[in-house]
């Protein structure tokens, strides 16, 4: 046998070698198997849903869960009365937490809930707009909502306060099926409510309209008398300062 020839052979020898360690699973599927034919024009529904196993069309998620865009600085009151002032925060209305960035390190931050603060207010996100103070929502009269901050735009001598409860619901996505929408995205949506928190420390849900609020606080009679029109937060809060100077 000559060098050239037995050259050869080693690597034939080699190559089946090779072959023989090739792993099992590449030798699982039946020998009398076909590969699927994407041209057939019927495709049974087992075989559709073998091969539509992906559904690639969801686009993410849309909207922010933040009461504001960026972060602005804040003070705050602990439960335990501590007080922290000009610390970084934003607060996470979804969540129900205010994020705060306690140190210089910008990439910590601690997540603070109801549970941990008496009290916070946001700086303006505008200059010329005015702060914006938060209080835990222990009187909301639904307890899933007792978790939350809920904004104080007016607070009066009579003891009736107007609340603003921001909140984001998630509207999930809906494309598939045969009466689906087409939305390929989840979004984070708006839900404000109004408040009104009474002497007495219960509070009841109004509408920014002076019938509303007038039937939530009877003790005010000028409410009922005013003739105010109210459409916007700030109509409601001269309605309320008006029937407590009247009071």
């Amino acid at each position: 046998m000559n060098t050239t020839f037995q050259h050869r052979l080693g690597r034939l020898l080699l190559l089946g070698a090779s072959l023989t360690a090739t792993p099992a699973l590449a030798q699982q599927t039946p020998a009398n198997s076909q590969p699927p034919n994407f041209n057939k024009t019927n495709i049974t529904p087992g075989e559709f849903q073998a091969y539509n196993t992906f559904d690639y069309r969801y686009e993410g998620l849309v909207g922010t869960p933040y009461l504001e865009k960026g972060w602005t600085r804040a003070k705050l009151t602990l439960a335990d009365q501590r007080k922290l002032e000009g610390t970084p925060a934003r607060y996470d209305v979804f969540r129900r937490v205010l994020v705060v960035q306690p140190y210089a390190n910008k990439k910590d931050s601690v997540w603070l809930d109801a549970s941990r603060m008496r009290e916070f207010t946001l700086a303006p996100v505008v200059p010329g707009q005015p702060e914006r103070h938060f209080v835990p929502f222990a009187e909301a009269p639904d307890a899933d909502k007792r978790t939350a901050f809920v904004e104080e735009l007016y607070r009066g001598a009579s003891g009736y306060a107007l609340l603003k409860l921001p909140r984001k619901v998630m509207v999930k996505a809906n494309y598939q099926g045969a009466y689906a929408a087409d939305r390929r995205f989840d979004e984070l949506v708006d839900r404000t409510e109004y408040y009104l928190r009474r002497p007495d420390g219960s509070a009841v849900e109004v509408k920014l309209s002076q019938k509303s609020i007038a039937g939530a606080a009877p003790a005010l009679s000028a409410l009922g008398q005013s003739k105010r029109s109210v459409k916007t937060e700030q109509e409601a809060v001269e309605l309320l300062r008006s029937a407590d100077t009247a009071k």
